[in-house]
């Protein structure tokens, strides 16, 4: 089929060039716009089974003006000092001043005197916003009460910031675009850089951002017209993992190709015909890796958590049109440049002295030691991985000098840091709620540990439902809070009124629910993705042994990826814990992408054991040939991938680091090392049930017959 493909590509470029450009027109002109199906909100990716969903809809009935997203406005003296009794009256005077404009999307701003906090500094206005965080109207009322605050203080000596769900969530969205566009930017030079220096050619250096660049925008458009049809939502981070996703894995499979190319040239084959063989051979690799990344992203389905089951549309469309255009567009265009590809200076000679060869042979002649040494070190680093500790604290996750963070530190500096989400218990009964029971349930839950304060009881209009506000002691996205209303909270709530609907809500408790879906969804994603890794290397090694050996390697380098960021992390960096999401998403990284290098020389050693070359001489061959192409690759994808360490976003920051470092791993010491070392010691088991058919090739004329 591969051999098909390449010689109507080869043989059509300008037909095949041109049906692209058609193509991808089409897309970006009539897809719709992503944007409009892209959400930050937890709640969006929630369950409706859970309890902090049922609390939200509840509240949603019963309570409208309150159940929206919220904010608080801390006004402060700019000074640090104690606000004065005029300071006092103008901070109340600016909760009125924004009631009375009438700014769109805010329903309500509201301060009294129990707004300022016991040492007078701060005064936390309250701001109900017409909808939930992340809706359009939300989103535009943000930046206008920010700006009609600094407007209605000028001329005193206060200052105010805005803060809590809806003003974090534009706060994010805002870093998430700074992130891509830096993102993009390191992304292009580093390839422009690594290509050029690898390949000595300034064609081949810009030929994969321009190709890619279109690629990603056409995976956006195709994206949003699934969105539409099937009516879901996309992550605020789809976009930055996307352009490291298909500038890496695109860069690695256009880097396969040329490698394999050039290879071929200098061998002295023909251009198309060399051409052809390479398309061939390194289709059948390229559409391997990108049939393993694609399965292993689709085991994301499984996950109920709609911030990871809306990641695989995007990730999976995003490969599948990489493999379509690596298989294509690229050799089309290679086709059409011909000799002038390798401009100025060719495909060169072979090189007389390269590091993989002396590598090669002492994989080859020293496999135990290669294989226990590797996985010895693999383990260690494992080891460290059971420190791990996750952090659903977004807030804390932004650049300190964010607009909201800037407004918490203010606020948790004079009250009690979950002043700025409270925990909203909500009671629904079938007639009027009993008001003795109700104190006692605001007394019981006054008195569990971890609860700074509870506001008295409001009613609905009807009074069969209730709301009680509860203030935590700990911030509303920290591990202790998240503790706190999973256990004893929800326990109190539970128990204090047992014959009545009590349910717990708010932006803890959807974290909770959160965290409690993460771990069932972690159970399911693991064990599927690996099954069906496992399955496409069966069937591209015809092997049984050799994919269970590159399985035990691709989970031991993943175990040893988290032990790194739990060094570089927890006991380097210092942080309070690793966010949630980033074992999962670097897990199907690692298996998926990081398996692209073991399918490489996998199926090189595959090649040449067949040729009939022993496994020694296999493993010196495959190393020699493919070793610099997936150290090269490697380099490449892991320096892509630590372009997010520049985003300012902690998550971003662990995910790239992370898989930068997984990368590497799989790239310069798994691939070229721990599987050819394997493959040395198992013999031929390692290839079971396959044989050698033929003897070691003879010549060129056979090679080229098998590509034409």
């Amino acid at each position: 089929m591969f051999a098909f493909i390449a010689r109507i590509v080869v043989g059509h470029p300008w037909r095949v060039i041109a049906g692209w450009l058609v193509v991808a027109i089409a897309i970006i002109v009539f897809s719709p716009d992503l944007e409009d199906h892209t959400t930050g909100n937890n709640q969006d990716f929630l369950p409706t089974s859970f309890e902090s969903i049922q609390a939200q809809d509840l509240g949603n009935e019963y309570f409208p003006a309150t159940s929206g997203a919220t904010g608080t406005l801390v006004v402060s003296r700019t000074d640090g000092a104690a606000m004065s009794p005029p300071d006092q009256q103008a901070a109340i005077g600016l909760a009125t001043t924004l009631q009375n404009e009438k700014i769109p999307g805010v329903t309500a701003v509201t301060g009294s005197q129990q707004s300022f906090s016991p040492d007078g500094k701060v005064a936390a206005l309250q701001v109900a916003f017409a909808g939930q965080p992340g809706d359009d109207i939300v989103n535009d009322a943000v930046p206008l009460v920010r700006t009609n605050a600094t407007t209605a203080l000028e001329g005193t000596d206060l200052q105010a910031g805005l803060t809590g769900n809806a003003a974090i969530l534009v706060d994010s969205n805002s870093a998430y675009d700074d992130a891509e566009n830096v993102i993009t930017i390191a992304t292009v030079i580093i390839i422009l850089l690594t290509l050029g220096l690898v390949f000595r050619s300034p064609i081949i250096a810009v030929l994969p951002i321009v190709v890619i660049g279109v690629v990603f925008t056409a995976v956006r458009g195709v994206t949003a017209f699934a969105a539409e049809l099937f009516d879901f939502e996309v992550s605020t981070s789809l976009d930055a993992i996307l352009v490291v996703v298909l500038f890496g894995v695109g860069t690695d499979y256009i880097v396969f190709l040329l490698f394999r190319y050039r290879e071929e040239l200098r061998q002295g084959d023909i251009g198309d015909h060399a051409l052809i063989l390479s398309t061939r051979v390194v289709g059948r690799v390229v559409a391997s890796s990108a049939l393993t990344v694609i399965g292993a992203f689709s085991a994301l389905f499984l996950a109920k958590l709609g911030s990871l089951n809306s990641l695989a549309p995007g990730l999976i469309i995003g490969v599948a049109l990489m493999l379509v255009t690596a298989l294509t567009l690229i050799p089309a265009v290679c086709a059409i440049l011909g000799k002038h590809l390798f401009w100025p200076l060719g495909p060169g000679p072979e090189p007389k002295r390269s590091p993989f060869g002396p590598i090669s042979r002492f994989v080859g002649h020293h496999p135990v030691v290669v294989v226990i040494t590797i996985a010895a070190g693999l383990i260690v680093l494992a080891i460290f991985s059971t420190g791990y500790k996750s952090t659903y604290d977004t807030l804390d996750e932004m650049p300190s000098d964010t607009p909201s963070q800037e407004a918490f530190s203010t606020l948790s500096a004079s009250l009690p840091p979950g002043a700025l989400s409270p925990t909203q218990v909500y009671v629904k009964t079938p007639g009027p709620v009993p008001q003795d029971e109700l104190a006692t349930l605001s007394t019981n839950l006054s008195q569990v540990p971890g609860v700074a304060s509870v506001t008295p009881p409001k009613l609905s209009q009807d009074g069969t439902a209730a709301l009680i506000n509860v203030i935590l002691v700990e911030g509303p996205y920290t591990s202790e809070a998240l503790d706190a209303v999973e256990g004893p909270i929800r326990d109190t709530a539970h128990s204090s009124m047992p014959d009545a609907e009590v349910l717990v809500g708010g932006q803890t408790s959807t974290l909770v629910d959160v965290r409690a879906q993460l771990n069932t969804d972690t159970s399911r994603v693991f064990p599927v993705a690996v099954v069906i890794v496992g399955v496409i290397l069966g069937l591209l090694l015809l092997s049984v042994l050799a994919p269970i050996n590159l399985l035990v390697c691709v989970g031991l380098t993943f175990a040893a990826t988290l032990g790194a960021l739990v060094i570089v992390f927890l006991h380097g960096a210092g942080y309070d814990g690793i966010d949630f999401s980033t074992p999962i998403v670097l897990y199907l990284f690692v298996v998926a992408i990081g398996t692209d290098y073991n399918i490489l020389l996998a199926e090189r050693l595959r090649e040449e054991f067949k040729n009939g070359h022993s496994p020694a001489e296999a493993a010196r061959i495959a190393i020699s040939n493919d070793g610099p192409t997936v150290s090269a690759s490697g380099t490449i994808l892991a320096l892509t991938f630590a372009s997010l360490t520049l985003t300012g976003l902690e998550n971003l920051q662990e995910l790239g680091a992370g898989v930068a470092i997984g990368v590497l791993l799989a790239s310069l010491v798994m691939a070229p090392m721990l599987v050819p070392g394997l493959s040395v010691l198992q013999r031929s088991a390692f290839w079971w049930p396959a044989n050698k058919t033929k003897p070691p090739a003879a010549d060129m004329d056979a090679r080229v017959a098998s590509a034409t």
